[in-house]
């Protein structure tokens, strides 16, 4: 029976709150893990404290128990009183006789636990009930139990004396009574035989409240003596005693069920956080660029998200990595070519003396040095796009004024084409950099003065939707871009130039560039034939 017990604990303790891939996952009592639980726990204390302030119930339940006890004393000193008048035959003496304690037991009843004793004006005592008889019954029974019922028993004699330590008063004044009994043991008596009644509580020598009430026997003005009466507490321990227990069992209960939610609530955060912190680590130290983060089944909470968040940062920065790699390849294998060109130019000349040869060597050198320069720029160019976006603040500009702008300037500097602005009557609002965009369209009409034959007209097309983004079409009458080439002209360090222009004077990076820009601002470059070579850049819009 332990044992599969043991095998339950260990296959709860073992199974994460977030699925099979945490089977192995053990909790760990993190700094965030005691914190949760701290939290939780915080009410409790707060809830233990309270069980203090149980003593505003005790002290109303005292000052209730005072006024019984004082009415019931005021009723036994008229009728002693009475009695004694009538003893006396009316006349008015101090003395108390006797006889008029025969009065007393039955006053007060047999079998209760109320204790009268009666003291006279010179402080002596004169009459005890506890010496009678009453005051002193106890009712004792005894049955036979079962064994829940003795453990039920002990459990509540365990959860009474802790109450009782909770409850206990230690400055109460402590009860004693000796053999001989005077009015100055008591200050209650003292006050009662000067005409004014007095309570007092005290507690024996066990820890139990004792209360007392002590008033003047007196016939019109004359005190004749003192009568005092004093009842155990026990019945208000009691009470206190059972709302302690009560409040103990609550506090038990509700603390175990706060440690229980504590630790699944710190288990179902630490444990898929620490999970994801894991699978970080593990994907650091990866060297497959390929590898991706484990998903957290069934989490649809915000650490699911934070979840799918990381895996798609991952992801990014993976991509990122990778081209990054690609790009120092690119780059390498482009920046080959001219120093290869040069190497051999520059072995060359010095083995030959024609001047005329050496010239054109020479010739050749100059102009892969003049390549390697552009390239080194461009490379250094595309390379800080992304960091120079991320640190340039955009502003909200209007798209038509300024290609309105751009190609009434570009106009003048182009004279072989025509360059035309088709552009809305209404403000075309986008959120970017206006050099950036100033850039694309630069790299844009590049390329396509460069293709268009000329004299014809190349047009800057604006329209711009209700819901749709903004898009600027760029469209040129050359030959357009050979078939299934659309895309791969935006890859870096692609070049198709026309006939007749000399190698390398294009990077073969500005189309990458300007789709960079594009993107970098939410939007995208595209390439499309429509009687020649037509890209569109597309920009969302700013909504009012």
């Amino acid at each position: 029976m332990i044992d599969n017990v043991k095998s339950v604990i260990r296959r709860f303790l073992g199974r994460a709150a977030i699925g099979r891939p945490l089977v192995r996952l053990r909790f760990r009592l993190s700094r965030l893990s005691t914190r949760i639980m701290a939290i939780m726990m915080f009410p409790l204390v707060l809830f233990f404290v309270g069980l203090f302030s149980i003593d505003q119930y005790r002290t109303t339940l005292i000052q209730s128990e005072f006024t019984a006890l004082e009415r019931q004393g005021f009723t036994l000193a008229r009728s002693l009183a009475l009695a004694q008048a009538e003893i006396d035959g009316g006349l008015a003496r101090r003395r108390l006789s006797p006889d008029t304690m025969n009065h007393l037991l039955p006053l007060v009843g047999y079998g209760t636990e109320l204790r009268a004793r009666v003291f006279r004006h010179d402080g002596w005592l004169l009459a005890d009930t506890a010496r009678n008889g009453a005051g002193s019954a106890r009712l004792r029974r005894r049955g036979h139990h079962g064994p829940w019922q003795r453990t039920s028993d002990y459990f509540q004699s365990m959860m009474r004396r802790a109450a009782g330590m909770i409850g206990t008063d230690r400055t109460l004044p402590v009860y004693r009574e000796g053999r001989r009994q005077n009015a100055g043991d008591y200050d209650e008596v003292v006050m009662a035989l000067a005409g004014e009644p007095a309570r007092q509580l005290r507690q024996d020598a066990r820890g139990r409240l004792v209360l007392s009430v002590a008033v003047p026997i007196q016939d019109l003005r004359l005190v004749r003596g003192a009568l005092m009466v004093s009842i155990s507490g026990g019945k208000i321990e009691t009470e206190i005693a059972e709302v302690n227990v009560v409040f103990i069992q609550l506090f038990g209960i509700v603390t175990l069920i706060s440690i229980a939610l504590s630790v699944w609530l710190a288990r179902s955060i630490t444990g898929p956080i620490t999970y994801l912190a894991a699978e970080a680590d593990n994907l650091r130290r990866s060297r497959d660029l390929s590898a991706r983060m484990k998903r957290l089944p069934r989490r649809r909470d915000e650490i699911g998200k934070l979840s799918e968040s990381l895996i798609e940062m991952t992801d990014e920065l993976q991509k990122r990595m990778a081209a990054t790699a690609g790009f120092a390849a690119d780059v390498a294998h482009e920046l080959k070519n001219p120093l290869s060109s040069l190497r051999s130019a520059a072995e060359t000349i010095s083995r030959i003396s024609d001047p005329e040869q050496q010239q054109k060597l020479m010739n050749v050198i100059l102009r892969d040095v003049a390549r390697l320069d552009r390239l080194i720029t461009d490379i250094s160019r595309s390379s800080r796009v992304d960091n120079e976006m991320a640190t340039e603040a955009a502003s909200t500009i209007d798209l038509r004024d300024l290609v309105g702008n751009f190609v009434e300037a570009r106009q003048t500097t182009i004279d072989s084409h025509e360059l035309a602005a088709e552009l809305p009557e209404a403000p075309v609002r986008v959120s970017v950099q206006d050099g950036r965009i100033v850039q694309i369209l630069d790299n844009l009409l590049g390329n396509a003065v460069s293709f268009a034959p000329s004299g014809t007209t190349i047009t800057f097309h604006l329209v711009a939707g209700k819901d749709g983004p903004a898009a600027l079409a760029v469209q040129d009458r050359g030959p357009g871009i050979p078939p299934g080439r659309l895309e791969e002209v935006f890859n870096r360090f692609y070049t198709e130039r026309p006939a007749g222009e000399a190698f390398g004077e294009h990077s073969g990076l500005g189309l990458s560039i300007a789709r960079q820009i594009a993107r970098g601002y939410g939007g995208d470059l595209t390439a499309a034939n429509n009687d020649g070579a037509r890209f569109t850049l597309t920009l969302p819009l700013v909504r009012d």
